[in-house]
């Protein structure tokens, strides 16, 4: 049995009266205000979440996860954190982790040297992109890589209406982005640009058990 994506999990209530002190730990030394708006909601949402007055949205989870560089799994559940080393550990200084991986700093850094301090770790919990990216598989997205204008084929990280998706994107014409699976199953379809729909980042890499 797959286990649910971060996005998708739900948190046991401990987990969610914990959240506010771990989004001011993510918020750390920043301002209220411009942290909010690095994640692209106002102020006042931020402050509702940092009071516990209200949760935030899948998406707006994901935002806050990508501006404080931090996993979406901790976030959410207080189990992990990514992008943190542990520094009184000798050796361990050199890596990064995500349980149950650990990422060399030194293989990412030299991997995606751009990318470095934005990439996140996800999971795939559908078979559309099968047999490219079977369920399961972990892939990182390169979460600066949001430009439609610069999408000519890939595999991209994208929001949907209210559901976040993997889907191998390719510009055709005419400010047109086709929307691919790579299971034949799943259909094709196409958005026109400008779109409501929100590119989140580009898929650089894909681990998965044989």
């Amino acid at each position: 049995m797959v286990s649910p994506s971060p996005y998708e999990a739900q948190v046991d209530s401990t987990a969610i009266d914990q959240f506010p002190a771990r989004l001011k730990q993510a918020v750390g030394n920043n301002s209220v205000r411009g942290f909010a708006r690095e994640c692209g909601f106002s102020d006042t949402v931020l402050r509702q979440y940092l009071n516990g007055q209200s949760e935030p949205t899948r998406p707006a989870l994901l935002a806050i996860a990508r501006t404080a560089k931090v996993s979406v799994e901790w976030l959410a559940t207080g189990l992990s954190m990514t992008g943190v080393t542990t520094p009184d550990q000798g050796d361990a200084q050199q890596y990064i982790y995500q349980e149950p991986l650990a990422f060399e700093t030194g293989w990412l850094q030299a991997k995606f040297p751009d990318a470095f301090e934005h990439l996140m770790l996800t999971q795939i919990i559908d078979d559309s992109m099968e047999p490219s990216l079977p369920v399961g598989s972990l892939v990182l997205v390169n979460t600066t890589d949001r430009d439609w204008d610069t999408v000519t084929h890939g595999i991209y990280l994208l929001k949907l209406d209210d559901r976040i998706v993997v889907k191998r994107l390719q510009y055709v014409a005419d400010q047109t982005i086709r929307v691919l699976s790579d299971n034949a199953a799943y259909e094709t379809f196409s958005i026109t640009l400008p779109s409501q729909a929100s590119l989140m980042g580009r898929v650089v890499w894909v681990g998965h058990s044989v």
